[in-house]
């Protein structure tokens, strides 16, 4: 599972006008998260991908991550990348979207086909590659180029907003001789999130998405192969204020993951993919005095991934991860007025179960304990401030190690970048 995409989705953020210890900034993103520990405590633009009233409040401004390095150092293109705007067009109103790639950092409606790179769990399969395994050449091609719409309407001591994403790709071959075929995939996605405050010192908010992935192969001579998922996610966080510069956060989140395929000529019916459910709860604290801001907390996180039994092969299988504690912790501080300096730490230990058939009757279980993240805890990250301009990087803590080889030496100092700019 890929924890640091996953750690900074796990909760949604809140207030819209009433101003309270985290000062709400238009500067920040994927990569300023990721230096403060892959965070999910801190208030950011980077989470109206999971909470499409995130808009409101940060209304007439751009977003967008440069991504990571592709390949070789210097090499052309990014890992990641994507653009978000939302733009003021009234008192109460804002319009924006999110324009994505397949290889979208996060677990939103942005995110194409999210079994097939292993953004649930690396046993959960996506549609395209699940039909694709089941015919012969790859007919569908993968989704890509994700198109998210976004509205949002500020009533009160609230905002409501409203997400839709689509995309969808096509590949028909019509020869004149016949063995003509026809492969499609496509995805719907909606998010709906409410920022909303309780009382003068607790703000709440809460959200909800459903991913609907499909694909298909229909050739000429055989019955149509096709898979479809359904991916439902509900979570939400709090923020408590304890006193003028103390914050408690206490974070939830639930989804479910399921699916069906109808594999052509080798089956009558329909049989059931892996079905898949995660719950995670954690409590934060964030303190602020000034440009200082620490944040962080630990989290309990429980998954598991069924597959269905198969006639006179296997029985039920299961394999699932408990994890706890994880640790997400993040320092950042305004050293000048155009520099942010950012550390953080991720730690986890967790313990992961996986069952193999022996039989069509019975299985054997395995139990271990695992811990990370595999390159070791420590982060570091950099902002940079130029007006209504902004950028932002993880940095490659390697580089605080080389001292003057860094001079012509052949690694990247950043290992992912983010852009912002307010609209004047």
């Amino acid at each position: 599972m890929k924890f640091s995409k996953i750690l900074l989705t796990v909760c949604l953020i809140l207030t819209v006008s009433i101003s309270y210890s985290q000062e709400i900034k238009k500067t920040g993103g994927y990569a300023r998260l990721n230096g403060m520990g892959a965070n999910p405590y801190v208030i950011d633009p980077y989470f109206n991908t999971v909470n499409p009233a995130w808009n409101a409040v940060y209304n007439n401004f751009i977003l967008g991550d440069l991504g990571s390095a592709a390949g070789k150092p210097f090499s052309a293109g990014g890992y990641g990348q994507y653009l978000s705007t939302s733009f003021q067009v009234g008192d109460q109103w804002t319009l924006g979207g999110i324009l994505a790639r397949s290889d979208f950092n996060g677990m939103s409606i942005a995110l194409l086909d999210p079994g097939s790179n292993g953004s649930i769990s690396p046993s959960y399969p996506g549609v395209v590659s699940t039909v694709n395994n089941l015919i012969s050449g790859g007919g569908v091609i993968p989704l890509d180029n994700n198109v998210e719409l976004i509205g949002t309407y500020s009533f009160g001591q609230s905002a409501v907003g409203l997400g839709v994403a689509y995309a969808s790709t096509s590949n028909e071959f019509t020869p004149p001789t016949g063995g003509s075929s026809e492969g499609s995939a496509s995805q719907i996605g909606f998010n709906l999130g409410l920022i909303s405050d309780v009382t003068s010192t607790l703000k709440l908010d809460l959200g909800a998405s459903v991913i609907m992935p499909s694909a298909s192969f229909e050739p000429d001579t055989l019955n149509e192969t096709s898979a479809s998922q359904t991916i439902i996610t509900v979570n939400g966080r709090a923020f408590w204020e304890l006193n003028d510069n103390l914050q408690l956060v206490p974070l939830v989140l639930f989804s479910t993951e399921s699916g069906s395929i109808d594999s052509g000529g080798a089956s009558t019916g329909s049989v059931d993919m892996p079905s898949f459910s995660w719950f995670q709860f954690g409590v934060g604290l964030n303190y602020q005095v000034g440009d200082f801001l620490l944040a962080g907390g630990a989290i309990f996180s429980t998954s598991s991934l069924t597959r269905p039994a198969l006639s006179n092969v296997s029985p039920e299988l299961t394999e699932g991860e408990k994890m706890f504690p994880i640790w997400n912790i993040g320092a950042e501080w305004n050293m000048i007025d155009w520099f942010v300096a950012r550390l953080g730490y991720i730690a986890y230990t967790g313990s992961s179960s996986y069952e193999y058939p022996n039989s069509q009757n019975s299985k054997t279980e395995i139990v271990q304990t695992f811990f990370g993240p595999a390159q070791r805890g420590a982060t570091v990250g950099v902002g940079f401030r130029f007006g209504g301009f902004s950028l932002d990087a993880t940095v490659n803590e390697d580089v605080l190690r080389q001292g003057i080889n860094n001079i012509g030496g052949g690694g990247s100092t950043f290992v992912y970048m983010t852009a912002g700019y307010v609209i004047p």
